[in-house]
């Protein structure tokens, strides 16, 4: 069964959460593309994965030793391809084997950076420099992680390159004195490409140097004639030396990095296993840093099935009110297997508080801290949502058509031990009809094992005993008289978010009945004979 679809994941923004934890290396990538739910039943596997977090939050707040550990992941590279290549006997290019060296020289520093403050190190990302293979890299110990097949590979390509630089130098020197005579008995100095280029209107030049031995034509333009050294025989015969021994050099370099590679190869799991863990240590400290960000806590997993909230916040809805600079109102709250039914009016914070539930139970279920005071958490077998227009132009369905499909999907999994959110059952419909299927859905559900949490209008659906009813503070405490004159001259939708009470209280019998939609309406400026007979039917009808 899948944790959550993808209409839930993106119901809850939990995309916006894995947008935060910033992974450096192409290892880190992977394991957080990876990353999964934790399942029921593996609660002390959570519960490791959560104190791995608790561990490093000390290094994740120096931000010195964060920007030393950023120095180096963020150099790393994806060598999974040549370390594949070396395994199958493929023969490593020299830019291959330089990377492949750089990154041993980067698992160095790495082990050098965690002894030095003493990072804790877990079993699963534990990094160990391959002496060997560093040493097999660099066996003139320059220390430097630049790559070259060294002369020390071989005392035969020693030999053969000793050979090339005496032929190369004999070379040069019989250039150099061709050169001289030229300078002494044309008076011409050629350019360091060994060629000289003449105007075509000095013509007695020209045919001198068409005559003269020691130089060759070689290309013209319309404005001038290019001539160029031409070799003796004896340079000739230097030359061809030179070609046999660079060939020789390029059939032995091919071997050595024939028997590098088969090394490299041979020591795969080596470097496998240290790829590993600097994902997962990758991994990790960007969870690290995002629990830092958000001020998160370590949510403390249980075997009951309880999801208790204490002050917990949305980050992404937190985030887009601090943009107005308005603040987000921590919310409270403690399910239970069985119903809950949230109450109170449209701009009232129900829904926040429906997706704040699902976003912070999916970011502990999949090993992350969560934004709240403190929060205790059982895990659940799945999360589904029913949140905003279900309207499926797909299949022709309305809003209560798409929002019943989802819903009933959730209603055959209730018994399977999952959370279970619906934002405002039935409004696709009739008050009437809204409400008796709410009601019913409701009586349905209380009977199952998963937990399942509803926000409504119709507050008599949660009027039984084996439902919890909680309810929308919302604009119920405020004094109007005393913000009459904020009101007239303010921007109204302001005043709203400004005094909307998002925290959530336990409804008795006798709690009265919320009136924040007269409330909203007084704000916008409705009629006051209209908010007046409105509040007059509302007493009549409770």
């Amino acid at each position: 069964m899948e944790f959550m679809d993808q209409e839930t994941r993106e119901a809850l923004d939990f995309q916006y959460v894995l947008n935060k934890i910033n992974t450096l290396t192409p290892y880190g990538n992977m394991f957080k593309r990876r990353l999964r739910a934790f399942k029921l039943g593996e609660e002390d596997k959570l519960i490791g994965e959560l104190n791995k977090i608790e561990d490093l939050l000390n290094i994740g707040k120096n931000k010195e030793i964060m920007e030393e550990l950023k120095g180096i992941l963020s150099h790393i590279k994806d060598l999974r391809t040549s370390i594949r290549r070396g395994m199958e006997g493929f023969i490593l290019t020299e830019v291959e084997l330089f990377e492949i060296k750089n990154f041993l020289y980067l698992i160095r520093d790495l082990s050098n950076i965690v002894e030095k403050y003493g990072i804790t190190i877990f079993e699963d990302t534990e990094i160990k420099p391959v002496e060997q293979l560093e040493r097999l890299l660099d066996p003139e110990d320059t220390g430097i992680s630049t790559f070259y097949i060294y002369d020390a590979y071989s005392e035969e390509l020693k030999g053969i390159r000793k050979k090339k630089q005496n032929l190369e130098k004999e070379i040069k020197l019989g250039k150099k004195h061709i050169k001289e005579k030229i300078k002494e008995e044309l008076n011409i100095s050629l350019r360091p490409d060994s060629s000289a280029v003449v105007s075509k209107d000095d013509k007695e030049l020209i045919d001198k140097l068409q005559d003269y031995p020691y130089l060759s034509y070689v290309s013209e333009t319309y404005m001038t004639v290019k001539f160029a050294i031409k070799p003796t025989e004896g340079l000739k015969a230097l030359e061809n030396q030179v070609n046999i021994l660079k060939d020789k050099e390029e059939r032995e370099e091919l071997r050595i990095r024939e028997r590098l590679s088969k090394e490299i190869g041979k020591r795969n799991r080596q470097i496998y296993k240290n790829m590993g863990s600097i994902g997962r240590l990758d991994l990790l400290l960007s969870k690290v840093r995002f629990a830092i960000e958000i001020r998160g806590v370590k949510p403390e997993i249980i075997c009951k099935r309880v999801i208790k909230i204490e002050d917990g916040i949305h980050p992404k809805v937190k985030e887009v009110l601090e943009g107005k600079n308005l603040k987000f109102t921590p919310i409270s709250l403690e399910l239970r297997e069985g119903v809950t039914c949230i109450t109170g009016a449209n701009m009232g914070g129900k829904t926040i508080s429906l997706k704040l539930i699902g976003l912070l139970s999916a970011m502990a279920q999949h090993g992350l801290f969560v934004p709240a005071k403190s929060m205790v958490y059982g895990l659940n077998k799945f999360i589904v949502t029913s949140i905003g227009d279900m309207q499926s132009t797909d299949s022709g369905l309305s809003t209560f058509g798409g929002e019943i499909k989802t819903v009933q999907n959730a209603i055959k999994m209730s018994e399977d031990k999952g959370l279970i959110l619906i934002d405002e059952l039935a409004r696709g419909t009739n008050p009437e009809e809204g409400y008796a299927i709410s009601k019913a859905i409701v009586s349905h559900l209380k009977e199952k094992s998963s937990i399942s949490l509803l926000t409504t209008h119709y507050d008599n659906v949660a009027n039984s005993e084996e439902v919890l009813h909680l309810q929308v503070v919302g604009l119920s405490k405020l004094d109007f008289n005393s913000l009459a004159q904020e009101i007239s001259k303010g921007d109204k939708m302001e005043i709203i978010n400004k005094y909307m009470d998002y925290r959530l209280r336990i409804v008795q019998k006798d709690t009265p009945i919320p009136k924040d939609a007269i409330n909203i309406a007084r704000i916008m400026g409705l009629e006051p004979g209209i908010i007046a007979e409105a509040e007059k039917e509302l007493q009549i009808k409770y």
